[in-house]
């Protein structure tokens, strides 16, 4: 799972510690991004991190972006913490979402033309022939709670 951070300018050398991807980046803004204007503002290093999600499973409980973003507080921090019990959430979620892809045939060809387009650029279109991250959402959801069909 790929973490990417943001900072203001007086804070950018803290992101070689997490990566990050050039670009713009549209999220909702809130009180984070209230707080990391305030911090630079009076010259404080701040660094917000991001765990990149698959969109088709965006809805649904996902650990291993939880873990990723656990291991990034501690590379940043310097602080050791454990996200093994994360860790083997996360294995569990991906059998889970792997059963349902391996499945389905359906499944499975949406996963591979999404890896794939992904694979060739991010940012490119995927076109309208697949279903939107609602429907793939929907779809984990009910196989999750033993509806699939």
């Amino acid at each position: 799972m790929r973490l990417i951070g943001t900072a203001p300018a007086a804070s950018k050398h803290l992101l070689a510690l997490v990566g990050s991807v050039t670009g713009e980046l549209e999220v909702p803004a809130g009180i984070g991004t209230a707080l990391e204007l305030g911090f630079a503002e009076v010259d404080m290093d701040i660094l917000t991190l991001w765990a990149r999600v698959p969109h088709y499973v965006a809805s649904m409980p996902y650990p291993q972006a939880a873990a990723t973003l656990i291991d990034g507080l501690a590379r940043v921090s310097g602080l050791t913490l454990d996200a093994g019990p994360l860790r083997a959430a996360a294995e569990e979620a991906r059998q889970r979402v792997d059963e349902l892809v391996t499945n389905n045939p359906e499944h499975s060809s949406m996963v591979q033309r999404l890896e794939a387009a992904a694979d060739q650029s991010e940012g490119t279109s995927l076109g309208e022939e697949l279903p939107s991250g609602e429907e793939l959402a929907a779809e984990l959801e009910k196989f999750l709670r033993g509806e699939a069909s």
